[in-house]
Protein backbone atom coordinates (compact mmCIF):
# COMPACT_ATOMS: atom_id res chain seq x y z
CA UNK A 1 0.00 0.00 0.00
CA UNK A 2 1.38 3.64 -0.61
CA UNK A 3 1.78 5.82 1.81
CA UNK A 4 2.40 9.48 0.41
CA UNK A 5 3.82 11.13 3.54
CA UNK A 6 6.80 8.73 3.37
CA UNK A 7 7.57 9.09 -0.22
CA UNK A 8 11.42 9.52 -0.81
CA UNK A 9 11.49 8.90 -4.55
CA UNK A 10 12.87 11.25 -7.37
CA UNK A 11 15.28 13.02 -4.49
CA UNK A 12 17.78 15.63 -5.94
CA UNK A 13 18.19 19.35 -7.49
CA UNK A 14 15.42 20.17 -9.88
CA UNK A 15 17.89 21.36 -12.89
CA UNK A 16 13.86 22.27 -14.71
CA UNK A 17 12.75 24.62 -11.90
CA UNK A 18 16.51 26.05 -11.58
CA UNK A 19 16.46 27.03 -15.14
CA UNK A 20 13.16 28.31 -15.03
CA UNK A 21 13.95 30.37 -11.99
CA UNK A 22 17.03 31.59 -13.73
CA UNK A 23 14.93 32.29 -16.98
CA UNK A 24 12.18 34.41 -14.59
CA UNK A 25 14.48 36.71 -13.33
CA UNK A 26 16.64 37.61 -16.43
CA UNK A 27 13.56 38.11 -18.35
CA UNK A 28 11.98 40.35 -15.25
CA UNK A 29 14.79 42.36 -15.16
CA UNK A 30 15.17 42.88 -18.61
CA UNK A 31 11.19 44.11 -18.55
CA UNK A 32 12.20 46.63 -15.88
CA UNK A 33 15.03 47.67 -17.84
CA UNK A 34 13.41 47.89 -21.20
CA UNK A 35 9.42 48.95 -20.49
CA UNK A 36 9.27 50.28 -24.20
CA UNK A 37 10.08 47.05 -25.88
CA UNK A 38 8.17 45.01 -22.79
CA UNK A 39 5.30 47.00 -24.09
CA UNK A 40 5.95 46.08 -27.82
CA UNK A 41 6.39 42.47 -26.60
CA UNK A 42 2.75 42.74 -25.27
CA UNK A 43 1.48 43.62 -27.90
CA UNK A 44 2.72 41.41 -30.12
CA UNK A 45 2.17 38.37 -28.00
CA UNK A 46 -1.53 40.24 -27.66
CA UNK A 47 -2.09 40.43 -31.51
CA UNK A 48 -1.05 36.29 -31.66
CA UNK A 49 -3.54 35.56 -29.60
CA UNK A 50 -6.06 37.16 -30.83
CA UNK A 51 -5.74 36.01 -34.47
CA UNK A 52 -5.08 32.40 -32.95
CA UNK A 53 -8.31 33.10 -31.06
CA UNK A 54 -10.33 34.79 -33.92
CA UNK A 55 -9.50 31.55 -36.46
CA UNK A 56 -10.31 28.85 -33.12
CA UNK A 57 -13.96 31.11 -33.34
CA UNK A 58 -14.08 30.15 -36.77
CA UNK A 59 -13.68 26.87 -36.37
CA UNK A 60 -16.09 26.67 -33.57
CA UNK A 61 -18.68 27.85 -36.16
CA UNK A 62 -18.00 25.30 -38.48
CA UNK A 63 -17.93 22.49 -35.93
CA UNK A 64 -20.89 23.75 -34.22
CA UNK A 65 -23.14 25.36 -36.81
CA UNK A 66 -25.74 22.74 -37.09
CA UNK A 67 -26.16 22.45 -33.33
CA UNK A 68 -26.05 25.63 -31.55
CA UNK A 69 -28.66 28.12 -32.93
CA UNK A 70 -26.76 31.46 -31.87
CA UNK A 71 -23.30 29.84 -33.42
CA UNK A 72 -23.22 32.72 -35.53
CA UNK A 73 -21.85 34.62 -32.92
CA UNK A 74 -18.49 32.85 -33.15
CA UNK A 75 -18.07 34.18 -36.54
CA UNK A 76 -18.59 38.03 -35.19
CA UNK A 77 -15.96 37.03 -32.63
CA UNK A 78 -13.67 35.29 -34.82
CA UNK A 79 -13.49 37.91 -37.55
CA UNK A 80 -13.61 40.76 -34.88
CA UNK A 81 -10.29 38.96 -33.19
CA UNK A 82 -8.57 38.64 -36.23
CA UNK A 83 -8.91 42.16 -37.57
CA UNK A 84 -7.96 43.32 -34.09
CA UNK A 85 -4.68 41.09 -34.19
CA UNK A 86 -4.08 42.66 -37.62
CA UNK A 87 -4.29 45.64 -36.53
CA UNK A 88 -2.22 45.48 -33.18
CA UNK A 89 0.41 44.18 -35.53
CA UNK A 90 -0.21 47.00 -37.74
CA UNK A 91 0.17 49.64 -35.31
CA UNK A 92 2.12 48.98 -31.79
CA UNK A 93 1.37 52.53 -30.54
CA UNK A 94 -2.36 51.94 -30.73
CA UNK A 95 -1.93 48.53 -29.50
CA UNK A 96 -0.18 49.79 -26.63
CA UNK A 97 -2.89 52.12 -25.76
CA UNK A 98 -5.38 49.78 -26.10
CA UNK A 99 -3.75 47.52 -23.45
CA UNK A 100 -3.18 50.19 -21.01
CA UNK A 101 -6.73 51.34 -21.16
CA UNK A 102 -8.04 47.72 -21.17
CA UNK A 103 -5.57 47.57 -18.06
CA UNK A 104 -6.77 50.93 -16.53
CA UNK A 105 -10.63 49.34 -17.20
CA UNK A 106 -9.84 45.85 -15.54
CA UNK A 107 -8.66 48.17 -11.84
CA UNK A 108 -11.86 49.77 -12.02
CA UNK A 109 -14.19 47.00 -12.95
CA UNK A 110 -12.55 45.24 -10.29
CA UNK A 111 -12.55 47.59 -7.80
CA UNK A 112 -16.57 48.78 -8.54
CA UNK A 113 -17.29 44.77 -7.73
CA UNK A 114 -15.23 44.99 -4.56
CA UNK A 115 -17.04 47.86 -3.35
CA UNK A 116 -20.46 45.80 -4.25
CA UNK A 117 -19.23 43.25 -2.56
CA UNK A 118 -18.38 45.02 0.96
CA UNK A 119 -21.72 46.12 1.77
CA UNK A 120 -22.36 42.56 2.04
CA UNK A 121 -19.51 41.77 4.05
CA UNK A 122 -21.13 44.60 6.54
CA UNK A 123 -23.33 41.82 8.05
CA UNK A 124 -20.53 39.01 9.25
CA UNK A 125 -17.77 41.96 10.06
CA UNK A 126 -17.49 45.54 10.48
CA UNK A 127 -14.15 45.63 10.19
CA UNK A 128 -13.31 43.44 7.26
CA UNK A 129 -16.49 45.51 5.80
CA UNK A 130 -14.97 49.15 6.35
CA UNK A 131 -11.36 46.88 5.58
CA UNK A 132 -12.63 45.99 2.48
CA UNK A 133 -14.67 49.24 1.33
CA UNK A 134 -11.50 51.68 1.82
CA UNK A 135 -9.14 49.20 -0.46
CA UNK A 136 -11.53 49.22 -2.79
CA UNK A 137 -12.26 52.80 -2.97
CA UNK A 138 -8.58 53.27 -3.12
CA UNK A 139 -8.19 50.92 -5.95
CA UNK A 140 -11.48 52.81 -7.63
CA UNK A 141 -8.88 55.89 -7.36
CA UNK A 142 -5.86 54.09 -8.87
CA UNK A 143 -8.07 53.02 -11.53
CA UNK A 144 -9.82 56.20 -12.63
CA UNK A 145 -5.32 58.10 -12.24
CA UNK A 146 -4.80 55.02 -14.66
CA UNK A 147 -7.58 55.81 -17.24
CA UNK A 148 -6.05 59.35 -17.29
CA UNK A 149 -2.60 58.69 -17.57
CA UNK A 150 -2.53 55.28 -20.23
CA UNK A 151 1.30 55.86 -19.73
CA UNK A 152 1.49 55.17 -16.31
CA UNK A 153 -1.18 52.37 -16.79
CA UNK A 154 0.94 50.10 -19.36
CA UNK A 155 4.38 50.72 -17.11
CA UNK A 156 2.35 49.55 -14.20
CA UNK A 157 1.37 46.70 -16.13
CA UNK A 158 5.10 46.23 -16.84
CA UNK A 159 6.21 46.40 -13.78
CA UNK A 160 3.56 43.81 -12.25
CA UNK A 161 4.38 41.42 -14.60
CA UNK A 162 8.40 42.26 -14.09
CA UNK A 163 8.14 42.16 -9.97
CA UNK A 164 5.87 38.56 -10.75
CA UNK A 165 8.58 37.39 -12.83
CA UNK A 166 11.13 38.46 -10.01
CA UNK A 167 9.01 36.60 -7.32
CA UNK A 168 8.50 33.54 -9.17
CA UNK A 169 11.58 33.07 -10.51
CA UNK A 170 13.52 33.16 -6.84
CA UNK A 171 10.73 30.76 -5.71
CA UNK A 172 11.78 28.69 -8.48
CA UNK A 173 15.17 28.45 -7.91
CA UNK A 174 14.15 27.94 -3.88
CA UNK A 175 12.63 24.55 -5.46
CA UNK A 176 15.55 23.53 -6.81
CA UNK A 177 16.72 22.82 -4.05
CA UNK A 178 14.58 22.12 -1.69
CA UNK A 179 14.64 18.18 -3.11
CA UNK A 180 18.02 17.83 -2.07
Amino acid sequence: MDNFSSYRGNRGFNWAAFISGILMIIAGLFLLRHPGKALHAFVLLFAIVSIVQGFVWLVFYSRFRYFIPSSWLSIVSGVLDIIVGILFLYSYDAGGLTIAYLFAFWFLFDSISGIIFSWSMRKISTFFFWLNLILNILGLLIAISLMFNPALSALTLIWLVSFWLLIFGINQIIAAFVNR
